[in-house]
């Protein structure tokens, strides 16, 4: 099955205007959490920046990503990681297999049905004491009124139930997407432990 369309452009032109940024902040976050070795699963891996970091701090990587232009630039990038073409929640995940899991900016392209479906699936894939790193939209953040999926707080928290919180950030702000684009950014920004 095909992936989502990006929210305001084509795929394309996401991938060129990323393929230069910095890492998202969020690795600043997560960084002193990670182990020194380990099985890390990046879910929408897009243009590979987190893989790569992922890869230089000595952890292995499986990337995955449903876009064929996005798998092609991360196998050019990141050649030493696994690479999976595929929607994230269609993966056959294995058990108690990672150490840490990133999902930055993915989630909201599932619906609801399919994120209670996966979530559980993902737990499950991670071992004890691993290492979550993402984000969810709020409410109020522009792509839920375009139709992608959002959380109240109280939500995301209940989700996280399991999971010790390290960080936490709720942000809400105007500002641009990575083409410019004027947008309502609402988002929480999460780096959790598994208990």
């Amino acid at each position: 099955m095909p992936s989502r369309p990006n929210p305001v452009s084509t795929w394309s032109e996401y991938f060129a205007s990323m393929k230069d940024k910095p890492i998202h902040p969020v690795f600043r976050r997560l960084d002193p959490f990670l182990p020194q070795h380990g099985q890390a699963l990046e879910l929408g891996a897009g243009v590979g920046h987190g893989v790569i970091h992922l890869l230089q701090k000595g952890l292995s990587v499986t990337a995955i990503d449903a876009e064929p232009e996005a798998v092609r630039i991360l196998r050019e990038r990141a050649p030493a990681a696994q690479v999976i073409e595929a929607r994230f929640e269609e993966v056959e995940l294995p058990i108690a297999a990672f150490d840490l899991v990133v999902a930055g900016f993915s989630l909201f392209f599932l619906t609801r049905e399919e994120l209670e479906r996966f979530w559980p699936r993902l737990g499950l894939s991670m071992k004890p004491g691993a290492l979550f790193a993402g984000e969810f939209l709020g409410l109020r953040d522009d792509w839920v009124r375009d139709g992608y999926l959002g959380h109240p707080e109280e939500e995301v928290r209940k989700m996280l139930e399991t999971f010790e919180i390290l960080y936490w950030e709720e942000a809400e702000r105007d500002g641009k997407t990575s083409q410019g684009t004027d947008k309502h950014w609402h988002v929480f920004h999460v780096v959790a432990r598994l208990r």
